[in-house]
């Protein structure tokens, strides 16, 4: 454990959303309670990018709670992030977005399958559940099942956002900024073919799922309007081969 022996740094962006929010917060509490009775300590971090007034005020008790709230003007996700690790005291990280839910279950079995090969494993959910404007599974694949081609990267991203990793790897690997004019987005899409590209492993935690608004405004459908490009890795160059352990082992 780091900092005041916090297992698990727990981070909600927000926006626009507004009440929406208040049950994203309400699905996290509820994971952090279940991860409290397995043991784990965790803490609450809620960063604010550029809030309407209904977003900001969903989190007016903040400081009554014990949770850190910041307030950024950012206006994009992957930099709204980088802040948030840089108030992390916890020794792994899991994000969530303030339109989105997590099983109850989420922090404690990733924290357990993280544990299963310290500093190496970054953990997704086994299922995606998209809601409201879609309704469709997304399943993501295990790097570790013998299907898995890392170069499906070059083609398609593998892994959402909301995983939980330990935090030196978000600090060692901060996400890039969405430049729509240029015609770049996808840091997550970009996050993993790095973060692959490093040596770690992109780990499914059976028997989880998040649920995950879809809007027809979100960031990602309006990259997908504008055929936005995710920024080249080494990954997307047809000589790389993937290391056998992560740069820090």
């Amino acid at each position: 454990m780091t900092g005041a022996g916090i297992d698990i740094s727990a981070v909600l962006t927000a926006h626009r959303e507004g009440l929406v929010a208040g049950v994203a917060l309400r699905s996290m509490l509820d994971a952090m309670a279940h991860a409290r009775d397995a043991g784990l300590h965790c803490e609450l971090i809620i960063v604010l990018d550029r809030p309407d007034e209904l977003t900001r005020d969903m989190f007016a008790d903040a400081a009554e709670h014990g949770w850190k709230v910041s307030e950024v003007d950012f206006g994009d996700q992957g930099l709204a992030r980088n802040h948030a690790i840089s108030l992390c005291e916890g020794q792994y990280v899991a994000f969530n977005d303030a339109d989105d839910l997590w099983s109850r279950n989420w922090l404690a079995e990733a924290h357990r399958l993280c544990e299963s090969d310290p500093g190496r494993i970054i953990a997704h959910p086994e299922v995606n559940w998209f809601f409201q404007d879609s309704s469709n599974l997304f399943f993501h694949v295990d790097q570790t099942d013998p299907e898995f081609d890392p170069a499906m990267l070059r083609f398609i991203n593998c892994w959402d956002a909301l995983c939980m990793a330990p935090r030196q790897v978000f600090e060692k690997h901060p996400y890039s900024n969405r430049d729509m004019e240029a015609g770049l987005a996808y840091e997550d899409w970009q996050w993993n073919c790095e973060t692959l590209e490093a040596g770690y492993l992109h780990r499914v935690v059976p028997g989880t799922i998040h649920f995950k608004r879809r809007r027809d405004g979100s960031q990602n459908v309006k990259a997908a309007t504008r055929r936005a490009l995710v920024r080249r890795t080494a990954l997307f160059g047809y000589d790389w081969r993937p290391p056998e352990r992560c740069e820090e082992s």
